[in-house]
């Protein structure tokens, strides 16, 4: 089942991007990073985010037997204004690492694709670790295409890492 996330499902997000991040980005993010994420502030961060969430996001929980088993957030591409004002962005599919290849992130990625395109936010695009090709894949086979637009991201331990633009058009 795919729903609306509610501030209830707090700490399942926080426990699953934790679970998530430590299981998709050991192979080029640091161990004691990884380690140091903490699933209570996670869980805290996105209470807040549920609490107040902007107009134009949306959240999307799958369960799988009654538990949270991903999410998927969306909202606009504010960064990129290449792509101009009705553009959005898939900011986030976080899948429980036991279920992926299950085909549970491509009905979830798809459902939060299909809302995007219901309410006309157009193109659309998703950005991935460079060194996460396996995601990079994933997005390709759901109609999403590298255009070469890359930014880098820095996280908390000052880890910067280069993020591809993936864009599918209408």
């Amino acid at each position: 089942m795919i729903r609306s996330a509610v501030v209830e499902d707090a700490s399942a997000l926080g426990d699953l991007k934790v679970r998530s991040w430590r299981a998709a980005y050991a192979g080029f993010l640091g161990a004691a990073y990884l380690d140091g994420l903490d699933p209570v502030e996670e869980s805290a961060d996105w209470a807040e985010y549920l609490a107040d969430l902007p107009d134009r996001h949306r959240l999307w929980v799958a369960e799988a037997d009654g538990a949270v088993a991903g999410f998927c957030r969306t909202g606009p591409a504010d960064g990129d204004p290449d792509l101009g004002v009705d553009a959005a962005e898939v900011y986030g599919l976080y899948i429980e690492p036991g279920l992926v290849g299950t085909g549970l992130g491509a009905r979830l990625f798809g459902h939060a694709v299909a809302d995007l395109e219901a309410r006309a936010r157009r193109p659309l695009c998703v950005y991935a670790y460079a060194p996460n090709t396996s995601a990079i894949r994933f997005y390709e086979r759901a109609g999403f295409v590298p255009d070469g637009t890359t930014r880098l991201d820095e996280e908390e331990d000052g880890t910067m890492i280069t993020e591809a633009r993936l864009v599918k058009y209408p």
